[in-house]
């Protein structure tokens, strides 16, 4: 595990976005694996301008999203596919046939969860997943519990999940109750994982997560056992934490 400190949010973008180009720049036909939310947003945001300068090639890039509300459309403003579009897809030259997001509009969840498995082994497993870390440390949308959950199911989101994203909705009754989620074992077969963490309000779940039990009462936990983790923090974030 190897924790990276960043001055502030922009730092941290950046410092995330420079090691997702390098990927990209090593190897043009990479798998990365994306991630939504707040947090990776400066980090899309870096690509995009470093894309515009001619610095970064995405056309040989294929992409697999960590998660997707079940019963959203892909049209629906709050759907993870409008998301990567409105901040990353749209404004980059990655091909749209190899873009790959759980089909949050279908409700057969063993149909859904299975062809996902079979895309991610299809494409030749992730060299780099981004991930964020939610308060209660849950990666994508695997939220605590009594295991850690193998392949993409379909989970039932916790009242934390919802209240946390209930912002980019006009209200909390409208935040969907499920998601589909790669599982803890695809994450962890991820040959590279990034995660980058902002803000005071992840401080004392960063520690919890990387200096305490590796436990499904913490899915994060489960990183320390990767042979190649990387965590990039801000200062509040990574305030307490010994480097």
């Amino acid at each position: 595990m190897k924790i990276i400190k960043a001055k502030d949010y922009k730092d941290m973008s950046r410092k995330a976005a420079n090691i997702i180009s390098a990927q990209v720049i090593i190897k043009p036909d990479a798998v990365l694996g994306l991630a939504t939310g707040g947090t990776p947003v400066g980090t899309y945001a870096q690509l995009v301008e470093w894309y515009n300068k001619g610095d970064i090639d995405f056309s040989g890039v294929t992409t697999v999203n960590l998660d997707e509300y079940r019963g959203l459309a892909r049209g629906h403003k709050q759907s993870y596919w409008h998301f990567m579009h409105a901040h990353f897809f749209d404004y980059v030259n990655i091909c749209p046939e190899r873009i790959f997001m759980p089909k949050g509009d279908d409700l057969d969840e063993v149909k859904v969860c299975k062809d996902y498995d079979r895309v991610i082994e299809n494409v030749g497993g992730i060299d780099l997943l981004l991930l964020g870390i939610g308060s209660d440390g849950h990666i994508g949308f695997n939220e605590p519990g009594g295991a850690f959950e193998p392949g993409t199911h379909c989970v039932n989101l916790t009242e934390s999940t919802i209240e946390a994203n209930a912002r980019f909705f006009e209200s909390k009754e409208e935040v969907p109750r499920q998601a589909y989620t790669m599982g803890i074992r695809t994450i962890m077969q991820a040959r590279k994982v990034l995660m980058i963490a902002s803000g005071e309000k992840k401080r004392d779940i960063i520690k919890k997560a990387f200096f305490g039990s590796v436990t499904p009462a913490v899915p994060a936990s489960i990183l320390q056992i990767h042979p190649d983790f990387i965590l990039i923090g801000d200062e509040e974030a990574l305030e307490g934490v010994d480097l």
